[in-house]
């Protein structure tokens, strides 16, 4: 089926509609609900016969699609054409498999990745009470090398992102940025950061933690489990977060934290 021209807006900063989407799309639409409510961002709600398609556009690149998983061939070529024609870049998209899939037949070269994540759900009523530690604290600026290397090493085994390209002044001050507004925890001491985690996403919709690490010396004593735990008891609403469905090992901590299975996406991550 040949794709078709979808009629769409752009999302206005009152956009209740918009909200409403981003809502019942549950714990795939938090990030896209908080980034509303905080006027970050822009894109775009698409008519498609199955349902309205919400594409939102984020300051670092990213793009989250919010809509039925069930569209129309026509519809996902129409919607995946209105995506790659709007006047803002992307470079990691989230969204239902076939519209993702859309979205890769149209770039150039190989991704780096593509794959289905899992998302969880936990909040302070169901993190495992044996697990949380009082020694988990905010991150410090001492911290930052340590940070730095833990997300060079985190991007190249999670996100085939090799550490020569990475921008070494962008991160070291995405780092600061996070270490200032007290939302980077870790376990370890001072310069010495064993294991950390980021709220990348905070707002009416939740928290969303992102870039679990912990040092290979440091890992299978529960140190993930214990700091994401440590979150959940320590948090005024819900936590939400997403991983590869193939990482065994995370899920399973994510588990035993005291989260679990909610949703699943499609991720495609360009080069």
């Amino acid at each position: 089926m040949p794709s078709r021209r979808l009629e769409t807006r752009p999302l206005r900063g009152d956009d209740t509609e918009a909200w409403a989407m981003a809502e019942r799309a549950g714990a795939h639409g938090v990030y896209v609900r908080n980034a509303l409510a905080a006027g970050e961002g822009e894109g775009f709600v698409a008519r498609a016969a199955a349902g309205d398609v919400l594409a939102w556009f984020g300051d670092r690149g990213n793009l989250v699609v919010l809509g039925p998983e069930l569209l129309s061939p026509g519809d996902v070529d129409g919607i995946a054409d209105a995506v790659q024609t709007w006047r803002r870049s992307w470079r990691l998209a989230m969204g239902p498999t076939a519209l993702v899939e859309a979205l890769r037949q149209r770039t150039l070269g190989k991704p780096l990745l593509l794959r289905d994540q899992v998302y969880y759900r936990g909040d302070a009523a169901t993190a495992a009470a044996d697990c949380v530690r009082r020694d988990a604290r905010r991150a410090q600026r001492a911290d930052r090398d340590r940070l730095v290397q833990a997300t060079l090493q985190l991007n190249a085994s999670d996100l085939n992102i090799p550490p020569a390209q990475v921008d070494r002044r962008w991160l070291r001050d995405t780092i600061d940025g996070r270490i200032a507004e007290g939302t980077t925890w870790v376990l370890g001491a001072t310069g010495a950061v064993q294991c950390k985690l980021d709220i990348g996403s905070e707002g009416p919709g939740g928290s969303v933690i992102e870039g679990v690490f912990t040092f290979p010396p440091h890992r299978g004593h529960g140190l993930a489990t214990a700091l994401v735990a440590t979150c959940l008891a320590a948090a005024p609403g819900p936590v939400f977060l997403h991983v590869g469905r193939h990482n065994a090992p995370a899920r399973a901590a994510y588990a035993r934290a005291g989260m679990h299975e909610v949703g699943t996406c499609r991720l495609l991550l360009l080069g």
